[in-house]
């Protein structure tokens, strides 16, 4: 049972409980209308109760932590996740298509956003459950205030909405939807190994495939190759003997110049020794006057000098005619080379187009390779993205809670007073929530100095959430009839202003606050006049 009053640090001592009574009291009474105004003078309001009632929440342990359930269940939480992808659809094709490579080949590539995007929206309703982290906050903080209820069986109370076993239902709700989770987490997981250990295997049949392609191609082209090689090995032979026979060929011709070149050379050689003989023969003749001799020698060194430049000439024909003959040579030797390079080519295309096949066919089973490795990693990052979803709504689900640790659930139930007001037939609600009791200083003095009933002041709502939910319960009261009938029962029951012990209880009160300093003595006098006129 939570309290509905917490000292403030200030007052430090609880209050007690007729001080509480009487405080409530005051607070009802100045909040009820007296009615009056000059126009139109409205009658004052009746007070039909002051009652009090206790809000039921439910302490849930989860995953080390507590969920906090609304008893009335006028709070819950809906949770909104995406929707999978329809998996069995795809395992199923999967199955189908998985035995040959093109057929699963043309699966992946079908399917190659199966997973980009989830395939909607949709929300799960955990009833009565707690989620507000102001009003979570608000109620954990006074929790360790609250003390284990003796007996509540004597306490009339009010019907549970969310009972143990409802409680027990929607944390099932939440068991399950976790479990679901986690089975989409298992069965992403295992369609993505599913399609790495059937791409492998693909991927594995197409390397075999490869090393089988090689080695039969291989094996052609080293046939055909030796066959070539004893082809090409009679060719060249071919050429060779025509290069041999071309050159020896060239060679004697070279030689037989060669031979002729050397004797002119010789002949020109003894001519110039020849010529200085004549030019010295011929002047000492003419030294001597001897006309004869020196014509004659003249006669012999013209000829000599005219032997001599036809045996220049000669040897510079024999020089072109050799540099020809070796410029013929030369490209009857490359053209001999060609024809053979040539005939060994056509001998080889053969080769080339074995391995032109072979690398054509290596590369559609590499293509094909990258194709796989590529739509499969797409596929599985896709995968692994809606797993890493999963994963972070597993997450807060399992982080759902206020991080308290509780053994067993707990109902605990917080204490407020519930006041009807009437006028007309209508009845108006106002309702007390638990509040911090504060002491005659600080803000207390300030106010009191500027109004009067400083009684206003000393009860502050503790939790604004807390109150907003009180009041949410009495907006669902005044909207369904049949629980304000049900409601109304109890509080006439309840009612502390019909129980002459509460009243004296209050009336003691009252005069406690007065001793206090929140009511003056005319207020005290006032308020203890309107618990005698009620009582009546």
């Amino acid at each position: 049972m939570f309290p509905f009053t917490i000292p403030s640090e200030d007052r430090k001592v609880p209050l007690k409980r007729r001080v509480e009574l009487a405080a409530v009291f005051s607070l009802a009474e100045l909040t009820r209308d007296k009615g009056g105004g000059l126009i139109s003078k409205k009658p004052a309001e009746e007070m039909l109760f002051i009652s009090e009632l206790h809000y039921p929440f439910w302490f849930v342990p989860w995953k080390g932590r507590t969920l906090l359930f609304d008893g009335f269940n006028l709070k819950s939480h809906t949770i909104s996740f995406s929707i999978l992808p329809d998996s069995n659809v795809f395992i199923q094709e999967m199955k189908g298509s998985s035995r040959k490579l093109e057929t699963y080949s043309a699966f992946l590539s079908h399917n190659s956003n199966y997973f980009e995007k989830f395939s909607g929206k949709s929300q799960k309703l955990i009833k009565g459950l707690i989620m507000d982290k102001d009003l979570m906050s608000d109620i954990f903080s006074i929790l360790p205030r609250a003390k284990r209820a003796k007996d509540l069986s004597k306490k009339v109370t009010l019907p549970l909405v969310m009972d143990y076993s409802a409680v027990k239902s929607s944390i099932g709700e939440l068991q399950r939807f976790e479990k679901a989770l986690e089975n989409d987490v298992k069965r992403l997981s295992r369609i993505a190994k599913m399609l790495m250990k059937t791409t492998e295997r693909h991927i594995s049949a197409v390397k075999l495939e490869v090393e089988k392609i090689k080695r039969q191609s291989d094996a052609e082209v080293s046939n055909l190759t030796s066959k070539i090689v004893k082809k090409t090995e009679e060719i060249r032979k071919t050429y060779d003997e025509k290069i041999l026979k071309v050159s020896e060929e060239t060679d004697l011709k070279i030689q037989t110049l060669s031979g002729e070149g050397a004797e002119l050379q010789a002949e020109r050689d003894r001519l110039k020794t020849y010529i200085e003989e004549c030019k010295s023969q011929a002047s000492m003749a003419h030294k001597r006057r001897d006309e004869k001799q020196e014509e004659y020698w003249n006669r012999e060194l013209k000829a000599s000098r005219l032997r001599l430049l036809q045996i220049g000439k000669r040897l510079k024909e024999i020089e072109g005619k050799i540099k020809e003959i070796n410029s013929m040579l030369r490209s009857e030797i490359s053209r001999f080379k060609s024809e053979y390079a040539s005939e060994a080519e056509k001998y080889m295309a053969e080769v080339k187009r074995l391995e032109a096949t072979r690398d054509a066919k290596i590369r559609i089973r590499q293509e094909a390779i990258e194709s796989l490795e590529k739509l499969t990693s797409r596929i599985i990052r896709q995968i692994n993205g809606m797993i890493e979803a999963r994963n972070l709504a597993l997450k807060e689900i399992r982080e759902m809670g206020y991080p308290l640790r509780k053994r067993r659930i707990t109902l605990a139930r917080m204490p407020f007073f519930l006041v009807c007001y009437t006028r007309d037939l209508k009845k108006r609600y106002v309702v007390f929530p638990s509040s911090t009791a504060n002491t005659m200083g600080g803000v207390s003095k300030i106010k009191s100095a500027l109004r009067p009933y400083a009684v206003r002041s000393m009860l502050q709502e503790y939790s604004v959430s807390i109150t907003n939910l009180l009041n949410e319960f009495v907006n669902s009261i005044q909207r369904n009839s049949m629980l304000e009938d049900r409601v109304l029962k109890i509080c006439v029951k309840t009612n502390v202003l019909k129980k002459r012990f509460f009243r004296r209880e209050v009336e003691k009160g009252l005069q406690e606050l007065s001793e206090e300093g929140w009511l003056s003595s005319e207020e005290l006098q006032t308020l203890v006049s309107r618990l005698n006129e009620i009582a009546r």
